[in-house]
């Protein structure tokens, strides 16, 4: 009975729904700026571009090599918010250590390596406590909530960045994520466990009380192209940022107009991560993705076309729009694939190992160009990639869109206060 309640629910706990949201804006506070502060210092230290590159790629390699496994683990615990707190804490930890021990390659490399792989445990974790909380019929708007949440996180994130970093230097930002480490398990163990459904957090439903086998799910080949857009959209998303952070340091812009370049996105992803969840509903979860597609080869090209610091920093307004829609379409991509056949958090693990695997091979590809034919080839040769992705998103990937009960097309239309 309390399955069926929970996949149906009409309104969601109060308290529950804004620890899960402060659980996000700090999870998003602690990382929010630190890889393109971090290139700065490294480039201070005379590491070379290519370097720097392999330093960023070595984050997205522990991520990589974790990200499936921990979909698994997710699926298969039911202490998620404990766990969410630890690989929290052993984030923080990570970073804090980055500018108290010897900034050499194997250091640097070991703990940034580590970094990336606690944090792969964030998105099937955040993703499984907003289906356990929400149910189907209210996970899009509960994850554009969340979303929004972490995107106003790096936005303080940004804030806090650019005033500690002219006050106390650019590694005062690294101890700043200690304190989001902390603040966002503390967030996270406020949720209550009796507020969780812990058989819909895994995709299943009161229908089915056993997940499929693997093999009968990678017979979707809709999981199969979506993985292999996946992969592409961040092959040519992953680098830009850092890339961005030092190009406009090239052009003779400041180090707080360096942090501005993440700033800038964070003010639109938060307007849009909300409008994605309800636009995911009434559009259909293709449509807005789409968006997200096609703007980004718009945005790489764009970067070829200026040469202002400060017109590059404008242009990062169009990243706000592809990771707002992305971070709440994905999880309703998943969530319609795994709907009654469980295995949710697993196929999200998944979906972020394409997502990870892009983010190591982009860094290490970005940093070699850059070195070798500089900022504006590299731009357009990321332009091609994004090019490609949208692409097979278009063309491979349908509709999945599941309708509810008539009480849940009702609830998506008319209801407004879906808080408790």
């Amino acid at each position: 009975m309390k399955t069926a309640q929970m996949e149906n629910k009409i309104a969601l706990p109060k308290r529950s729904f804004y620890a899960l949201n402060a659980a996000n804006f700090f999870q998003a506070e602690m990382v929010g700026v630190v890889m393109p502060v971090l290139n700065v210092v490294l480039r201070r230290k005379h590491w070379s571009y290519d370097t720097i590159g392999l330093a960023t790629a070595a984050g997205g390699l522990g991520t990589l090599l974790l990200q499936s496994p921990a979909g698994w683990i997710t699926d298969r615990v039911s202490s998620r918010r404990a766990l969410f707190a630890a690989a929290a804490f052993l984030t923080g930890l990570c970073f804090v250590l980055v500018p108290v021990i010897p900034q050499t390659y194997l250091w640097t490399d070991l703990l940034l390596f580590v970094a990336g792989a606690a944090q792969s445990f964030f998105a099937p974790l955040l993703g499984a406590l907003a289906l356990g909380l929400s149910g189907h019929a209210l996970l899009n708007r509960t994850m554009g909530a969340n979303q929004s949440w972490n995107h106003a996180g790096n936005i303080a994130a940004a804030v806090i960045a650019m005033v500690m970093v002219s006050a106390l230097g650019l590694k005062s930002v690294f101890y700043s994520v200690g304190a989001g480490s902390v603040l966002a398990a503390v967030s996270v163990l406020l949720i209550r466990e009796s507020d969780l459904d812990e058989h819909v957090a895994t995709g299943l439903t009161r229908d089915a009380l056993r997940p499929v086998r693997w093999r009968d799910l990678f017979r979707d080949r809709v999981v199969l192209y979506l993985f292999l857009s996946i992969f592409l959209f961040h092959l040519a998303n992953a680098p830009i940022l850092p890339v961005v952070a030092l190009y406009v340091k090239r052009l003779g812009g400041s180090d707080d107009l360096m942090t501005a370049t993440v700033l800038t996105a964070q003010m639109v992803m938060v307007p849009v991560a909300a409008l994605t969840g309800r636009l995911c509903d009434s559009w259909g979860r293709k449509a807005v993705m789409a968006v997200a597609f096609w703007v980004l080869p718009l945005r790489i090209l764009s970067y070829a076309l200026v040469s202002r610091p400060q017109e590059v920093v404008y242009l990062q307004a169009l990243d706000g729009i592809g990771a707002g829609i992305y971070g709440v379409a994905v999880v309703a991509f998943c969530a319609d694939l795994t709907r009654g056949k469980g295995r949710f958090n697993s196929l999200m693990g998944l979906f972020a190992t394409a997502l990870a695997t892009g983010g190591v091979a982009g860094p290490a590809l970005s940093g070699v160009l850059v070195q070798n034919f500089g900022f504006q080839r590299t731009f357009l040769i990321f332009t091609g990639l994004a090019i490609l992705g949208a692409i097979t998103f278009t063309a491979l990937v349908p509709e999945t869109r599941r309708y509810g009960s008539k009480q849940t097309e009702i609830l998506l239309q008319t209801a407004d206060d879906w808080v408790e």
